[in-house]
């Protein structure tokens, strides 16, 4: 279940003054600690007694969260050489423990198509702009460019052209037919559409004309008779606001990146081969190699009391966002 708590201990570490300056910033209450067998157990108890009262029911993402002291934050990013980064002496780290599918469907993408041209395009740039903020999803986007990474030299805007048959035919053999599934053109149909992506990664001149809708519009579409349209579209505008009220700050801003090997979910265009290849190729590699973690990221821990009040008003937009992104996920996909 999301939000279930893990805490990790190395080496000693002296916290009783950052606890203090916890506790006395106002966030956390000590009613929520019970026979503590010292400070980092007191503020393990009330940190996870508020993320309880606030994690949001998802139906898509899958996370927890996990209370680290440097050192163990450490040596799980040491083999990237990152552990030099790491200075505070608390992290709150964002735990993927494992990673499901999920695909909107050609019946879906058509009917927000026909709903508005830019419906399903809007929707994913609030996606990817909730996960920003957020968690890590493996939206089209994602699994487009990690699909260029083995089969088109990292350019997710290669053309189906000769230099693009000849690049396949030397790099991976097989004859014409071979070549041509894994030609662009033929590849971002199933993977990531133009509409799926964001505006720098277009290739059809017609994509051109796409923009993203607004609040009024997402709000004048819910109004559609379609039930299901009705709601996909006023979950959207809810994510707009939702977004739109956490302003500038995040609360992941600052936190080391983990190299995580799940993401909370895979939300994918469609149904498709090209998916199955991806996320083998991806786990064959953390298999074989190591070099991932369970972790999303680490959240250095505030110390000083407008910090402090700071990440937790983060930490509360944050966790509204996952809400309403998994809202908008839950609709757009199965």
């Amino acid at each position: 279940m999301p939000g279930t708590a893990r805490v990790i201990y190395g080496d000693e570490v002296e916290i009783t003054d950052l606890v203090i300056a916890q506790f006395e910033a106002g966030a956390l209450r000590a009613s929520d600690v019970c026979n503590p067998t010292g400070a980092g157990d007191a503020f393990a108890q009330a940190m996870f007694a508020w993320l309880r009262a606030r994690i949001p029911h998802c139906h898509r993402l899958q996370f927890n969260f996990a209370l680290m002291d440097q050192g163990a934050a450490a040596d799980q990013v040491m083999q990237f050489g990152w552990e030099e980064g790491l200075e505070a002496r608390l992290y709150l780290a964002i735990e993927l423990p494992s990673e499901e599918v999920y695909a909107i469907g050609e019946a879906r993408a058509q009917a927000l198509r026909t709903a508005h041209p830019s419906l399903l395009f809007t929707a994913m740039i609030l996606i990817n702009a909730a996960c920003a903020k957020s968690l890590f999803v493996r939206t089209p986007d994602v699994l487009l460019d990690e699909f260029a990474r083995w089969h088109w030299d990292y350019d997710a805007t290669l053309a189906d052209d000769a230099s693009a048959r000849d690049f396949l035919k030397e790099n991976w053999g097989g004859d014409a037919a071979d070549i041509d599934r894994y030609l662009p053109s033929v590849v971002r149909a199933e993977l990531a559409p133009d509409d799926t992506l964001p505006q720098y990664a277009h290739v059809q001149p017609g994509s051109s004309r796409l923009q993203q809708l607004g609040s009024r519009s997402l709000r004048a579409l819910a109004r559609s008779s379609d039930k299901w349209l009705s709601e996909t579209c006023a979950a959207l505008a809810d994510l707009r606001l939702t977004l739109a009220k956490g302003g500038d700050s995040s609360a992941i801003a600052s936190a080391q990146w983990a190299e995580p090997a799940y993401s909370a979910a895979t939300i994918a265009y469609c149904d498709s081969d090209y998916v199955s290849e991806v996320l083998d190729n991806h786990f064959e590699c953390v298999n074989n190699g190591g070099d991932a973690t369970m972790f999303q990221c680490f959240i250095p821990i505030a110390t000083e009391r407008k910090a402090i009040r700071q990440q937790f008003g983060d930490l509360t937009s944050m966790l509204q966002i996952i809400g309403a992104l998994d809202r908008v996920l839950t609709l757009i996909s199965s």
